[in-house]
């Protein structure tokens, strides 16, 4: 914990007891400014300084005092009790910052309130004291689909009730987690944080506190969110360490394969020993506050899992995650993306352009994913986007204020996977359309390979010990106004490589298309490396891909229901149905 420290904060500056950065802050408010005071890395600092013995009494508090600063005290403000995240900001910009900013201070308050001084106590009771009505007020009318945000607020909010000795407050909390979990147990996880690993751990935190606070209270909740956090666990246990494929909400643009996390440890698959402080932040040693006794009992080695296996996680309603892990090649899809209406895309916010519904990785090189990529004339978006700072800000796909409606269909099994992929109702300003795989740091060279009973194209990537092979299915472009046969193209950057199905190009203007559409069947071939054996493996691969009408409802040719099935020596693998109407 101190080496992180010392190593995050090496050359950080303090600035009137709040922490400098010199970049622009995340908010659009301020993302014009060449500089920011942010409120959630200075309660971090704080925490870990006080805890570690390298802030003094009066340095500790000035950083409270200043952090105090960025609350709405004011009981005729809507949004009293919230914060604001950074200095420099006017407006409480989002609804996450009380909770990001009040979380660490919390946690040091119930784990260690040893390390607090009476004088600091004072002003965090205020803030709690303000804070609580916030809180309560996000729980009373919760954005249930929202997990990490709700469950935190909710978790805060019995925290507050202990730390304040509130019965209200803890009643208040109470009724909050019986309806989320309610929810949870009906319909899922909401627009599907559960797979992602970013905001786990901030699941896995706010559940932990909520069950400290419930400790002693005899209530049935505190078993079922210990089951929550359980079944969490045998989550995590079974991506072993590396990264989802698929996940969303992820920020890994660049496609790296493990990502350091504490929730590896709390888990039990990395022990503690085996952490490398300068790859962890004070944002992933706040699990090390709530889960010491887990950590412990986490102590003996790891147990190896078998391979190939086989994971079905169940996110909302009809729609879930399927992952496939080989012996040195994982793939993955989500059934339905996006898996609750209305996630995806908005002008201020959207999930489509940190998520990735279908992807592949190869042990020690990079995952893969699909993205949509539109070259607007003057810019560029793709889902997922290129990076945080470049899509946070700008989330659509397209600039106009009204949204096509984005797909993406997938089916599996095992090593197999077929996937389509839409875009209906558009009417945007574009120059260039596609769909893309993107394959960082490959440097193998992408064979081409034509089957002689099929005749269908198929582009093989070689690595040491598995081959991934893809072809195109069936799709509709900009010219065409049902499916037809696609070709892939290859592009080579500098450091990576894309195979691109594009649906549209030509000089910016107008894009007027009820529905734009892909599909991709790729295989993961273990163990064939040799071109002969990879080669009379495709031999037996038949995809049929068919499109009719039903005579049910009334179709275009566009809107025809699609059958697409993949089989492999006369056997059936996998069989995705499509029907644009649903």
């Amino acid at each position: 914990m101190n080496e992180t420290f010392l190593y995050e904060n090496n050359g950080v500056i303090l600035e009137d007891g709040m922490v400098r950065y010199n970049k622009p802050g995340h908010t659009r408010e301020i993302a014009h400014l060449g500089y920011c005071h942010e409120g959630r890395q200075t309660a971090h600092y704080y925490t870990f300084g006080m805890l570690l013995g390298h802030l003094d009494e009066q340095a500790g508090l000035h950083m409270l005092q200043s952090i105090s600063m960025l609350q709405r005290t004011d009981k005729l403000d809507p949004h009293y009790g919230g914060f604001r995240w950074y200095r420099e900001e006017k407006l409480v910009n989002d609804t996450n910052a009380a909770f990001f900013i009040l979380r660490p201070l919390v946690m040091l308050y119930m784990c260690h309130p040893d390390v607090i001084p009476a004088s600091h106590r004072t002003v965090i009771h205020d803030m709690l004291h303000h804070a609580g009505e916030w809180f309560r007020k996000e729980c009373e009318d919760p954005i249930l689909y929202y997990p990490n945000k709700i469950v935190s607020d909710g978790a805060l909010l019995l925290a507050i009730s202990y730390l304040l000795n509130n019965p209200y407050y803890l009643e208040e909390g109470i009724r909050f987690f019986e309806r989320w979990e309610a929810y949870t147990t009906r319909r899922g996880w909401g627009w599907g944080e559960n797979i992602s690993l970013v905001y786990l751990s901030v699941i896995l935190n706010a559940l932990q506190i909520a069950i400290k606070v419930l400790v002693g209270q005899q209530h049935p909740l505190e078993q079922q969110l210990r089951f929550r956090i359980q079944n969490i666990y045998q989550f995590l246990r079974f991506q072993d360490g590396e990264e989802f494929v698929p996940t969303i909400r992820s920020y890994n643009f660049s496609g790296e394969t493990k990502r350091d996390d504490m929730i590896w440890s709390i888990a039990g698959i990395v022990a503690v020993d085996g952490l490398q402080p300068e790859k962890l932040t004070m944002n992933h040693l706040l699990s090390l506050l709530l889960f010491e006794e887990e950590l412990s009992e986490a102590a003996d080695s790891p147990k190896s899992l078998s391979k190939p296996r086989i994971w079905e996680e169940p996110i909302f309603d009809m729609s879930s995650a399927y992952y496939w892990i080989g012996t040195s090649s994982r793939l993955g899809s989500i059934n339905r993306f996006p898996v609750i209406p209305g996630s995806y895309q908005w002008s201020d916010w959207g999930l489509g352009w940190q998520s990735f519904p279908v992807s592949f990785s190869v042990t020690g090189e990079q995952v893969s994913f699909l993205r949509w990529y539109v070259d607007l004339g003057d810019e560029v978006r793709t889902h997922p986007g290129e990076s945080y700072r470049t899509s946070y800000l700008a989330p659509a796909l397209f600039k106009e204020s009204f949204f096509p409606d984005i797909q993406t269909r997938s089916a599996q099994f095992e090593h197999c996977l077929l996937t389509v992929r839409c875009m209906s109702n558009l009417n945007h300003y574009a120059a260039e359309i596609a769909d893309e795989w993107v394959i960082h740091r490959y440097v193998g060279v992408i064979e081409e390979f034509v089957t002689t009973v099929e005749g269908r194209p198929w582009l093989l990537l070689k690595y040491a010990h598995t081959t991934i092979a893809i072809t195109a299915l069936n799709g509709i472009t900009s010219d065409a106004s049902e499916r037809q046969v696609m070709t892939v193209e290859i592009e080579h950057e500098s450091d990576r490589v894309k195979l691109r199905q594009v649906l549209h190009t030509g000089q910016a203007g107008f894009v007027q298309q009820p529905r734009l559409e892909t599909g991709w069947a790729v295989l993961s071939l273990e163990h064939l490396t040799q071109k002969d054996d990879i080669l009379a493996y495709l031999e037996e691969v038949r995809i049929e891909d068919l499109s009719f009408a039903d005579g049910e409802v009334p179709r275009t040719k566009f809107a025809d229901i699609r059958q697409i099935r993949l089989s492999i020596a006369g056997m059936e693998k996998v069989h995705l149905h499509l029907d644009p109407h649903e």
